[in-house]
């Protein structure tokens, strides 16, 4: 009986410790499983945030740089499309994933046909247009307003959406909305682009452009501002992967990515796909860590320009093993473990006595064997809490998003550098290890902004985004942020400073570049109108500190349109970059020189104690500029017209100063050009004088008020009058007559001459035809043209127009044209000439002789008549000069075979020298002043002739 209990007592033992080995080995099964899936969801959770980082960011950047153009639209007015071309090019290539940069225009239905004419002046064919539903592009109806697309970049791929009518769109109207309510910028949902309307993969980030100046406090102020908008268009499958593709994110194939731009569950949301489709998982019924197709699943989202992102990253199923070898490991060696104690128990127990000392030996190892493992256990335990440790340290540090780490010690001075940062930065390593950044930098302690990094590392409080500069070896200067957390231990004890830095040397040059453009010419790189207030309000207060005077000098090209006309716009900028260059070094540093618009120049000259302000500086100013310019392989001579406005600490208004100015350089131009007038308070009146003058100039073709009077123009041979010459009138009815020479030339300076000058060519069609109409047939038309109507690309079609319109013969068309129309390019004028001749009208040349002509090209000119200007007929009786040039144009023209007319006849004796030298007809107060079409066609109703001592009437 004995020896049965001592043989259960011996199986109890062995089924005990078989028991013992299994529930330890069970522990230690679970506890490194738990450890293996606290491993896996650690590092899928790091891979799904690094990417849902990179998006997030990439998204930021698309705003920031959409924030760049529209800063450029904030700060310059008007932006020209090459200003915006060149602004966006170097975006576009640093950004791919931007599929281009749009500028939509507000207007009217009442703008629409001039806007319309305008783009289509550069690009033909041009209309508004809408995107249908079926991703055709039609014409777009009558709106009260639209969101036009006016500026696009780039232009290729892109041209189907030139023109669209953004504003009927839902997604686009409802990001304006939101704009409008909230006052900040929005996007919209994915949608379709007219450049491929068969996806609807792409969405549009849309920022403001209000009207400078405009208050934009409420919804009312804000819509009344709106002038448009700025918007990046950007497909999103591509952005998410160049985003991807950038930071190295794609090469993970156990990690599926579906980005949803909006509500997952609705349908056209999903944005990009990385992998196979996530498919629904069915939750095991024990816990995760034993479920052998293991799968995690993380969302995250977030929200950029009023829009939701979500994120779900999907951790694939990978082999069992590959992640489970510690804990199949476990379970393996204990199971082994168990069955072995077990049977060495069962044969321990099952020897004699003598063998006892052994088994509890045995015994006494199996304990300190638990005691191994149970050490080990708690040893993995710490480690859990390590890791642990390690992943908090390593989300602070991501969250810095860093080039490089750094430490300090509690005396603030560097123990460690990790990274880029001695290769960036081009400096020595033995140079900041050991030392503070203060002392690395001593700058630090000039600035403001370093004395509080200072005092704030001092007072052991954390910092972000502390920007400063170091010079590095190379002698460079480069630019560096930092952030940074004081590090405490479990005790709260103070251990030092960690951080991370980046350097942002790039970044700062383009915000440095971007400050420029937004003061400064594109085109000169002088200071803008911008900068110019800035600098003309330093100078007046300097002026009222120091009590001296300063001057504001107006400077204006004289025939700078004819360089754009002759050689082109190229020839045009040259010019004004050498200009500007001439400019500034004809005065000091310290005097500012700034572009205002177009040709006119502004120059700031301030006076000091030791450097009077003199006319001498005024005249260097215009020896500098005309010196020669070589443009397009000629020489050019460039002058100027400038005006002074003087300012003595009076307190005028500094926009008033450069009024002044502009009113001085206009009396500067009145005295012949090339000369410099100071400001004097009765040359405001002749302006006054001048605006209102142009004012009505612009009223007087719509309310009727010019007239038309005819000069005869008489055949010496026989009497008879052959022709007429129009010469325009102005009937006004607050100033009466205006004599053309207070107008004429204004409305050639303004451009209106080419409205009025195309009224008085078919006027005196009409009145031409209504001669012909009444019996009196053989009668020429004689029209002036002035320079800008000669320099219209449609002077032919129009003339042409006129012609078959009137009925006229062109025959009955006498087109004068002043020599100096043609003389500065004359292949162009060669060429205008003869399309003009083609068209079967008489061509002359008005006031012969007053310029420069050259006799070697007026042999190819089709030229049917000369006209001698009154200057040399004035005097031809009494001087033998002027009498001498008046007989030689005469045998030029003859021999030329050209018809001479004689212009300001008023005396028997200079008929009688023009008679006898053979000029074949004068005009003049002699025979007749002009006169109304009705009084002209009287006169050749009574037959009005001129015979020798005197005109004398014939009854018809």
């Amino acid at each position: 009986m004995a020896g049965r209990r001592r043989r259960l007592s011996h199986y109890g033992a062995a089924a005990l410790t078989l028991g013992a080995g299994l529930a330890a080995t069970a522990i230690l099964f679970v506890s490194v499983s738990a450890l293996e899936f606290g491993k896996m969801e650690l590092a899928f959770q790091q891979r799904a945030n690094v990417r849902v980082t990179a998006i997030e960011r990439g998204l930021s950047d698309a705003v920031e740089v959409l924030n760049v153009i529209n800063e450029l639209f904030r700060t310059v007015q008007p932006v020209s499309r090459e200003q915006f071309h060149s602004f966006s090019e170097p975006l576009l290539q640093r950004y791919p994933f931007i599929q281009a940069f749009n500028y939509h225009r507000v207007l009217t239905q009442a703008e629409r046909p001039a806007f319309e004419a305008a783009m289509q002046a550069r690009f033909p064919g041009f209309r508004i247009s809408e995107l249908e539903p079926n991703g055709s592009a039609l014409p777009a109806p009558e709106r009260p307003y639209y969101n036009v697309v006016e500026y696009l970049e780039p232009m290729q791929g892109n041209e189907p959406a030139l023109g669209l009518n953004t504003g009927n769109n839902v997604q686009v109207r409802g990001a304006i909305d939101r704009i409008l309510n909230t006052g900040r910028p929005a996007a919209t949902e994915q949608l379709q682009l007219a450049q491929d309307p068969a996806q609807r993969n792409s969405f549009i980030m849309i920022m403001p452009v209000y009207r400078p100046g405009m208050p934009t406090g409420t919804r009312n102020e804000r819509h009344a501002a709106w002038m448009g908008d700025t918007a990046a268009v950007i497909r999103t499958p591509y952005l998410v992967h160049t985003i991807l593709q950038r930071d190295g994110l794609l090469d993970d194939p156990d990690l599926g990515l579906s980005v949803y731009a909006g509500d997952p569950s609705d349908n056209g949301s999903l944005a990009y796909r990385l992998g196979p489709p996530p498919s629904k998982r069915k939750e095991h019924w024990l816990h995760r860590w034993f479920d052998f197709d293991y799968r995690s699943t993380e969302m995250r989202s977030f929200e950029v320009l009023g829009r939701s992102w979500i994120i779900r990253s999907d951790d694939l199923p990978r082999p069992f093993l590959a992640d489970h070898l510690g804990s199949l490991g476990t379970l393996l060696g204990g199971l082994l473990f168990s069955a072995l104690a077990t049977a060495l128990v069962h044969t321990l127990l099952q020897r004699s006595r003598r063998v006892q000392l052994l088994v509890d030996a045995r015994t006494a190892d199996l304990q300190r064997s638990n005691q191994r493992l149970a050490e080990d256990v708690a040893a993995r335990k710490r480690t859990e809490r390590a890791l642990q440790e390690s992943e908090h340290r390593f989300r602070r540090l991501l969250a810095l998003s860093s080039d490089w780490y750094w430490e300090q010690d509690t005396q603030f001075r560097f123990t460690n550098i990790t990274g880029a940062f001695f290769e960036k930065g081009h400096v020595d390593k033995e140079n900041f290890i050991g030392r503070t950044r203060w002392e690395c930098t001593p700058e630090l302690y000039a600035s403001s902004a370093g004395r509080d990094h200072i005092n704030k590392v001092q007072a052991r409080l954390p910092f972000s985004n502390f920007e400063y500069t170091i010079v590095g070896n190379d002698g460079v200067t480069r630019w560096f942020n930092t952030s940074g957390e004081p590090v405490y231990d479990s005790q709260g004890e103070f251990k030092g400073y960690r951080g991370t830095g980046t350097e942002i040397t790039e970044r700062k040059e383009a915000e440095q570049r971007i400050h420029h453009i937004a003061h400064h010419d594109v085109l000169t790189g002088l200071p803008n109108r911008v900068l110019l207030q800035d600098r003309l309000q330093q100078a007046i207060a300097y002026a009222n500190r120091s009590g001296l005077p300063m001057w504001v000098v107006l400077i204006d090209l004289d025939r700078f349109k004819f360089v754009n006309d002759s050689l082109g716009h190229k020839a045009g900028d040259q010019l004004l970059q050498t200009v500007a260059a001439r400019l500034q070094s004809s005065v000091r540093e310290s005097d500012t020189v700034a572009r205002l618009s177009g040709d006119e120049f502004v120059a700031i000259l301030s006076q000091y104690p030791d450097e009077q302000l003199s006319p001498a500086i005024i005249e260097r100013v215009m020896k500098a500029l005309a010196a020669p310019v070589m443009l397009e392989g000629k020489e050019f001579f460039v002058t100027c017209s400038i005006g002074v406005a003087v300012y003595d600490a009076d307190g005028t208004p500094a926009q008033n100063l450069i009024e002044h100015a502009d009113i001085a350089m206009y009396s500067a131009k009145k005295l012949g050009r090339n000369t410099f007038q100071f400001y004097q308070p009765e040359m405001n009146d002749e302006a006054q004088e001048r605006l209102r003058i142009e004012s009505a100039l612009r009223n007087a073709l719509e309310r009727n008020e010019f007239v038309l009077h005819y000069q005869p123009q008489v055949d010496l041979e026989s009497g008879a009058i052959v022709g007429m010459e129009a010469l325009l009138r102005w009937q006004h009815p607050e100033l009466g007559m205006v004599p053309p020479a207070r107008f004429i030339g204004l409305a050639e300076e303004t451009g209106l001459i080419v409205p009025i000058g195309a009224w008085v060519l078919r006027t005196a069609c009409l009145q031409a035809r209504a001669l012909q109409d009444a019996g009196f047939s053989g009668l020429r038309m004689a029209v002036n043209l002035s320079a800008r109507q000669f320099a219209q690309p449609e002077l032919v079609s129009t003339i042409a127009a006129v012609l078959e319109e009137t009925g006229l013969p062109p025959a009955a068309l006498e087109l004068e044209l002043t020599e100096s129309l043609f003389m500065h390019d004359v292949a162009q004028g060669v060429h205008l000439l003869h399309e003009l001749k083609s068209l079967g009208v008489a061509l002359s040349i008005d006031d012969f002789g007053t310029g420069y002509s050259s006799l070697s090209y007026l042999r190819n000119f089709p030229i049917d008549v000369l006209k001698i200007d009154r200057s040399f007929v004035n005097d031809i009786a009494t001087d033998a000069d002027d009498a001498a040039i008046v007989v030689s144009v005469i045998a030029l023209a003859h021999n030329l075979g050209l018809r001479v007319i004689a212009e300001g006849v008023e005396s028997e004796e200079q008929l009688e020298f023009l008679r006898r030298h053979g000029c074949n007809e004068i005009q003049g107060y002699y025979f007749s002043r002009p006169v109304e079409a009705g009084a002209f066609q009287q006169m050749l109703q009574d037959g009005k002739q001129l015979v020798c001592g005197g005109p004398r009437r014939l009854r018809a």
